[in-house]
């Protein structure tokens, strides 16, 4: 018992220095990320990205299933799991062609049984939505003989800190909740510069910070078949609700200067610390999937989010619309666990995925995401449920029709998925 602690409380003190560092910007790389409160970054790990995010009907007791916290009544061990991703985006307007590439601690978790195999819990760190952008356009204006750069850019995300619990409430039914608080602020910035000197040029900028709770909630139905075999129905999502936000803004007028520091004429607007609310829409999602113990299992999952519920401080946003998600994926393990050929234990995994977006542009509404993924969990030498989790996700979102942005990205995610090994004495050397 005292090892078992002692590797508990190393495991907490771990987690609590890890999580200053993670997820403090949630990084992206899209000019869509300025509109509402960001991209939302899909709230999983590695293993379950490389299934094309398959969660909602999901259950694992060698691993973290947040996105559905009836999972957590089947945890029969301690998991820990850490995500670490990275991305490249290759964008296109028009003629016009960019590239980038970024990297981040994606999330950090960790979930234990209370009762095995009927009373679960989990706490951990995961990121909600990214801000990042950094757009530049040029414009002639003949009867000032000047030319006028414009510059947008923003930066920033929204990040939870959760803890849960699942409950079974009958042999085959779980109910679970999440209790999370969202934090984060975001930063959006627009200037204009002229390139004759003596005109003033204006910089415009407003943050916004959230720091509230935020809940969420799952079902699962879990039948057994015969020969190990399973199926499950999931049920996952959250009501609207109210955040609250802290909104500041600053609008001056400056020039720039012959050392190149922009010198200052006036402030034409400063608004701080102004209180307000921001409404997140409802979501709610169903999903199934068909298993055989550590051998395999695939499955399907579909989402909806009502983003016309959507308010900031009062304002709804014209261009967002109601969302939807549809994806499959699946896994699969050549023979058994405990096999004596290490490839024989590699856990293969595929799926596809289409995203709706919820953002409607220039009257278009075909800025989608579809693409699909492929991963593997190789397992560590010292034992055969923990896992390195490394998953490809291949795929574009928006389209170059109406002056719009195409993106083609490449991500990559690699996991760690620690159990009950780590946790318990040995009792042979």
């Amino acid at each position: 018992m005292r090892i078992y602690l002692n590797h508990l409380l190393r495991l907490v003190i771990l987690f609590a220095l890890l999580s200053n560092n993670c997820i403090a910007q949630n990084s992206t790389l899209s000019p869509y990320s300025r509109f509402g409160i960001g991209n939302l970054i899909f709230r999983g790990f590695s293993y379950q990205k490389g299934m094309a995010g398959l969660s909602i009907g999901y259950t694992n007791p060698n691993a973290i299933n947040f996105n559905n916290p009836a999972s957590y009544a089947y945890d029969s061990i301690m998991v820990m799991e850490i995500g670490v991703n990275s991305e490249a985006v290759f964008s296109r307007q028009n003629d016009v062609e960019n590239k980038g590439y970024n990297a981040d601690l994606n999330a950090l978790a960790l979930a234990f049984p209370i009762v095995k195999n009927k009373i679960g819990f989990s706490f951990g760190i995961i990121p909600f939505s990214g801000t990042g952008y950094n757009i530049i356009s040029t414009d002639k204006i003949d009867t000032l003989n000047t030319d006028i750069n414009y510059y947008f850019k923003g930066s920033g995300g929204y990040t939870k800190y959760y803890m849960g619990a699942g409950f079974k409430l009958t042999k085959s039914l779980a109910l679970g909740v999440n209790a999370s608080y969202l934090f984060g602020n975001v930063i959006n910035q627009r200037k204009q510069e002229f390139t004759n000197s003596i005109l003033f040029n204006t910089n415009y900028q407003d943050e916004l910070s959230l720091s509230d709770f935020y809940f969420d909630y799952g079902l699962n139905w879990k039948l057994p078949l015969k020969n190990d075999k399973s199926i499950a129905i999931g049920l996952s999502g959250s009501p609207s609700q109210k955040v609250k936000g802290e909104k500041n803004i600053l609008w001056l007028n400056y020039k720039k200067g012959a050392t190149g520091f922009d010198i200052l004429k006036d402030t034409v607007y400063l608004s701080l610390n102004n209180n307000g609310e921001v409404v997140l829409p409802a979501n709610l999602g169903i999903g199934f999937c068909v298993s055989k113990l550590n051998k395999w299992n695939y499955g399907a999952d579909l989402s909806v989010q009502n983003w016309s519920e959507y308010q900031s401080f009062g304002v709804k946003d014209p261009l967002l619309k109601n969302s939807f998600s549809l994806s499959a994926g699946g896994s699969y393990i050549p023979s058994n666990l405990i096999s004596s050929s290490y490839f024989d234990r590699v856990e293969y995994r595929m799926g596809a995925y289409y995203n709706q977006s919820y953002l409607r542009l220039n009257n278009n509404s075909n800025l989608n995401d579809i693409g699909i993924s492929m991963g593997v969990g190789l397992p560590l030498k010292r034992s055969y449920q923990s896992k390195v989790n490394c998953s490809l996700q291949v795929g574009k979102r928006g389209t170059l029709k109406d002056n719009l942005v195409r993106e083609q990205y490449i991500r990559l995610s690699i996991g760690l998925t620690f159990n009950e090994v780590w946790f318990q004495k040995k009792k042979f050397d």
